[in-house]
C-alpha cells in the first residue's frame, strides 16, 4: 500500500482530519427515486400480492443487490406524477452506478412519455409496467453489469471498496476525536491515527480509479445499453396498455377505479381467455365514449343538495377533498381515494327517467365474424348494456348462429355481477347465419320477458337473408310491440348484406362506409 502521510502532522492536515471527506455510511440508501409514505405503502402492497415475483428477484438479487430497489423505483417512475431524485450523495455505490444510470436511461427514452400516460397516478397499470420492465432486465442482467461496470464484478467490486474506505474512515475519526481528548501524546493512537487514514487515502484511490473505469465503460456503451432497455420499456408499455385496457373495460368505471385486490383478480380471470383480452381493446375506449356522452347530455338542473357520499364525481366533490391536490405530498392521496370512489361527495336529489325502452342486441356469431369481428361486437354489446344500467333499462344479449342456435343472456338492473358480463362476452357459437331465430326470440322477450317498447340493435356480417314468410309476420310484431330495429352491418363493401337488413331495420350502420369508433359514438348519441 502506497503511503500517503508520513506522520501525525500529515494526518492532522489531512482532509479527513478537517472534515473535507466525511466518512460517509458504510451503505447508503438504494432508493434512486425519493417516495411518499402512501406511495411506497401501494408498491409494497402490490409486490407482497406478487409471489411470483419472489424466484426472480432472488435470483437476480445474487448477481445485483441493489435489483429490489431498481424494481420499487421504476414502479415509482411509472406512478408518480412528478418523479424526483434522490441526492446522489445518499445513495449507495451500486445505486449510483447502476440503478441511478438504468432510471436515467429510462426517463430519457422517448417510449417514457407513452408509458406515463398510460400509468401515471393508476397504480395496477404501473405495476404491470414496471414488473415487465424488470422481468426483461433480468434476462440481459449479466450484460448490463459488464456494460455499466467495464469488467466482471467491478460494480461489486467498487460498492466493497467503498465499504472499506467509509470503515476506515470511521474508524480515523473515532482515532482522532481520542487524540483531541487526550491530555498528553500518545504513540499508539497516533501510530493507529497514521495507519487508518493511509488506508481511508489508499481506498479512496481505488474507489476513483474503479468508479472511473465504470464511468468509461458506460460510456463506451451507451448506445447498447440504451437499445437493450428501449427493447424491455416497449414490453412494459404494451404489458402496461393491456392492464389498462381490462381495468378500463371490465373495471368499476372507465378509470379502473377499484381496489387494487379485486382489480388484479380481474386482471388474472380476463387473460385467462384471449377473447376477453381482445374485447378489452375495444371496450374500454367505448365506455369512455359513453362517459364523455354522459357529460355532454342534457340533465334536469343540479339537484337539490341533501347529503354527502363516497364516490369519484369531481363535479360534486367538497372543497376540503379537491384541497389535497394543493400539495405534492396529498396528490398522491387524492388520486387513490379518486380510483377508490373514496372522495367525499355531495349527494343529490334528480329526476330520474326511464329510457324508451329496454335495449336487445342480437350478435351474429357465425364462423364468419370469428376474431376482430366477434371482439368488436361484443364490445359494442357491452356498450348498450352499460347504457341500459345506467338508465334503469333491462338488456338482453342474443348469440345467434345457424338455424335453431341461439343463446340468450338476460341482465336486469342491478341484478348481475361482473362475472356474468364475463360469461356472457365469451360465449362464441359458431356454426352458420340465420336471422329468423334470433328475431324470435327477440319478440319472445317482449311477449314474455317484460321487454316493452324494445330497442333492438342487430350485429351481423350480412351473411344470410330472412324469409320473405316471416318477413311479414315481424312487420306485424314490430306494429304490435312498437319495437325498432338498428342494423349494424360487419362488411367491406357491396350491397348484398344491405339487401339482406333492409326488410327489417329501420337504421343500418355500415363498417364499410364508417369509422367502426363513428358507429359506436352514433349509437351512444342516440341513447344517452
Amino acid at each position: 500500500m502506497r503511503k500517503s502521510y508520513y506522520s501525525i502532522a500529515d494526518v492532522w492536515r489531512s482532509p479527513w482530519a478537517n472534515a473535507v471527506r466525511r466518512p460517509a455510511t458504510p451503505r447508503g440508501t438504494d432508493q434512486v427515486l425519493r417516495s411518499t409514505k402512501l406511495e411506497r405503502q401501494i408498491y409494497e402492497e402490490l409486490r407482497r400480492e406478487d409471489e411470483e415475483m419472489d424466484t426472480l428477484e432472488d435470483a437476480a438479487s445474487k448477481k445485483l443487490r441493489t435489483f429490489p430497489a431498481l424494481f420499487h423505483d421504476v414502479f415509482q417512475a411509472c406512478y408518480s406524477l412528478l418523479p424526483k431524485y434522490t441526492e446522489q450523495a445518499e445513495l449507495s455505490p451500486m445505486a449510483q452506478k447502476f440503478n441511478r444510470r438504468i432510471l436515467d436511461y429510462v426517463m430519457e427514452n422517448e417510449e417514457y412519455a407513452t408509458v406515463k400516460s398510460i400509468c401515471e397516478g393508476r397504480e395496477l397499470p404501473s405495476y404491470e409496467a414496471a414488473s415487465e420492465f424488470i422481468t426483461q432486465t433480468a434476462g440481459e442482467l449479466d450484460r448490463l453489469l459488464s456494460d455499466l461496470g467495464g469488467e466482471k464484478n467491478a460494480l461489486q467490486t467498487l460498492e466493497k471498496l467503498h465499504k472499506e474506505q467509509s470503515e476506515a474512515a470511521q474508524s480515523l475519526q473515532e482515532t482522532l476525536e481520542q487524540l483531541r481528548a487526550s491530555d498528553t501524546p500518545n504513540k499508539t493512537l497516533e501510530q493507529a491515527a497514521l495507519e487508518l487514514a493511509n488506508r481511508a487515502e489508499s481506498k479512496h484511490r481505488q474507489v476513483e480509479a474503479v468508479s472511473k473505469l465504470a464511468d468509461t465503460a458506460a460510456t463506451r456503451q451507451k448506445d447498447a445499453i440504451r437499445a437493450c432497455l428501449s427493447h424491455s420499456l416497449q414490453a412494459a408499455s404494451e404489458k402496461a396498455q393491456e392492464a389498462r385496457n381490462i381495468l378500463d373495460a371490465w373495471g368499476d368505471a372507465p378509470g379502473g377505479g377499484s381496489r387494487a385486490a379485486v382489480d388484479a383478480e380481474l386482471l388474472h380471470r380476463v387473460r385467462c381467455n384471449p377473447a376477453l383480452v381482445e374485447i378489452s381493446r375495444y371496450l374500454g375506449r367505448f365506455r369512455e365514449m359513453l362517459a364523455q356522452g354522459r357529460k355532454n347530455a342534457y340533465h334536469y338542473g343540479r339537484g337539490e343538495k341533501y347529503s354527502l357520499e363516497l364516490g369519484n364525481d369531481l363535479s360534486r366533490a367538497l372543497t376540503s377533498e379537491l384541497a389535497l391536490l394543493a400539495s405534492p405530498e396529498t396528490t398522491a392521496l387524492f388520486l387513490r381515494k379518486y380510483q377508490q370512489k373514496q372522495i367525499k361527495q355531495y349527494r343529490r336529489r334528480e329526476r330520474i327517467y326511464k329510457g324508451a325502452g329496454d335495449i336487445i342486441c342480437c350478435l351474429d356469431e357465425s364462423g364468419s365474424t370469428a376474431g376482430d369481428r366477434a371482439a368488436w361486437g361484443k364490445a359494442v354489446a357491452l356498450t348498450l348494456l352499460e347504457i341500459a344500467a345506467e338508465q334503469g333499462r333491462s338488456f338482453a344479449l342474443i348469440h345467434f348462429s345457424g338455424a335453431g342456435s341461439c343463446v340468450t343472456d338476460v341482465f336486469h338492473p342491478g341484478q348481475y355481477s361482473a362475472e356474468d358480463k364475463l360469461i356472457a362476452a365469451e360465449r362464441f357459437l359458431d356454426g352458420g347465419t340465420d336471422f329468423e331465430t334470433p328475431l324470435r326470440s327477440a319478440v319472445s322477450l317482449m311477449e314474455e320477458g317484460g321487454f316493452a317498447k324494445a330497442d333492438v340493435v342487430f350485429i351481423t356480417d350480412g351473411c344470410c337473408k330472412l324469409p320473405e314468410s316471416y318477413g311479414e309476420e315481424l312487420r306485424r310484431e314490430q306494429a304490435l310491440h312498437s319495437f325498432t330495429v338498428t342494423g349494424i352491418l360487419l362488411d367491406t363493401g357491396g350491397d348484398a348484406g344491405d339487401f339482406s337488413l333492409q326488410p327489417f331495420c329501420r337504421k343500418i350502420y355500415r363498417t364499410s362506409e364508417l369509422l367502426r369508433d363513428d358507429i359506436v359514438q352514433q349509437l351512444v348519441q342516440e341513447r344517452v
